[in-house]
C-alpha cells in the first residue's frame, strides 16, 4: 500500500512533493563561470521522462548559437550538437544518482563555452572515469533502469556516453568527467 521510489519518480505526477531531492535545478550564466551573470533559472520537476524531455528542451533554446545571414540563409558559424547528446546526458544524471541524499538536485549549468551536468552520488563499484569514455556502466537505481529502458530511453548496451565523446571528438571538442566529493561531473565543451 505504499509507494516505492521507483513508482514514485515514473509514474508520479508529483514526486517532488514526497522526494523534495527530485528534479533538475537548471541555469544559464552569460559567461565562463558562476560568478557571471545569471541569464535563466529554472526547477525542472516531474516524473523522470518529464525532466529527461523538458531538459533537454530548455538546454536547446538557451543554448548559444552564432550565426550569419549568407544571402537569404542563415548559418551556424559553430557546432550544434545532436539532441541525443542533451538527452544521454541529462538521462544518465537522473537515473544514476544517488536519490538518498536529500536536499540536492541534478544541477545544470550552461556557460558561453560549456554545459556541465552534476549528479548527486559517486561513481559505482568498479566504474571509473577512464572506463566510461568504453562504455562501462553499472546501474545505481536497477528499477530505475529497467523502466527508463523500456519507455526507450536506455537500452543497456553502454554506447551512451561513447557517443557523446565520439560527438565532441568529431568536431574539436572534449568531454570531462570528475568526481568531485559525493558528485559526479561532466563537463562538455561547446568552443574551442
Amino acid at each position: 500500500g505504499e509507494v516505492t521510489l521507483g513508482g514514485l519518480l515514473i509514474f508520479g505526477t508529483n514526486p517532488s512533493r514526497y522526494l523534495p531531492q527530485n528534479g533538475i535545478s537548471f541555469a544559464r550564466f552569460r559567461g565562463k563561470t558562476l560568478n557571471e551573470e545569471l541569464i535563466d533559472k529554472q526547477n525542472i520537476d516531474g516524473n523522470l521522462d518529464y525532466q529527461i524531455e523538458t531538459g533537454a528542451a530548455v538546454i536547446k533554446n538557451l543554448m548559444p548559437v552564432p550565426s550569419v545571414i549568407r544571402g537569404t540563409k542563415r548559418e551556424n558559424t559553430k557546432y550544434i550538437y545532436p539532441d541525443k547528446v542533451f538527452r544521454e546526458l541529462l538521462t544518465n544524471a537522473v537515473v544514476h544518482r544517488n536519490y538518498a541524499i536529500a536536499g540536492s538536485k541534478v544541477r545544470v549549468f550552461l556557460f558561453d563555452d560549456r554545459l556541465e551536468v552534476i549528479s548527486p552520488g559517486r561513481l559505482p563499484n568498479t566504474v571509473t572515469i577512464e572506463k566510461l569514455r568504453f562504455g562501462v556502466s553499472f546501474a545505481v537505481n536497477p528499477l530505475l533502469v529497467k523502466f527508463m529502458e523500456n519507455l526507450r530511453y536506455i537500452d543497456q548496451l553502454g554506447r551512451g556516453l561513447p557517443m557523446v565523446c565520439q560527438e565532441a571528438a568529431r568536431n574539436g571538442r572534449e568531454v570531462q568527467f570528475k568526481e568531485i566529493g559525493e558528485e559526479f561531473k561532466v563537463m562538455l565543451e561547446l568552443s574551442n
